[in-house]
């Protein structure tokens, strides 16, 4: 059987839609994060640590995306 064949069940609008939807849920997190670094606000050391992990996850995140194609 050839491996290079891939079968789709699944419309092309929809695939589209996902592709859309993966993009979105991936790239929310590094947007809010880093409208949050920009606002001037009082932060704990905790909130800040916080704030960074989400932002380097949610980067990573849009690094393995675009790595994927």
């Amino acid at each position: 059987m050839d491996k290079g064949i891939k079968i789709s069940m699944m419309p092309k609008w929809m695939d589209t839609l996902m592709m859309i939807c993966k993009w979105f849920i991936y790239t929310m997190p590094f947007v809010i994060t880093s409208v949050m670094f920009l606002m001037k606000s009082e932060m704990t050391l905790w909130d800040n640590w916080l704030l960074t992990c989400m932002y380097l996850l949610s980067l990573s995140n849009i690094i393995n995306m675009v790595n994927e194609k």
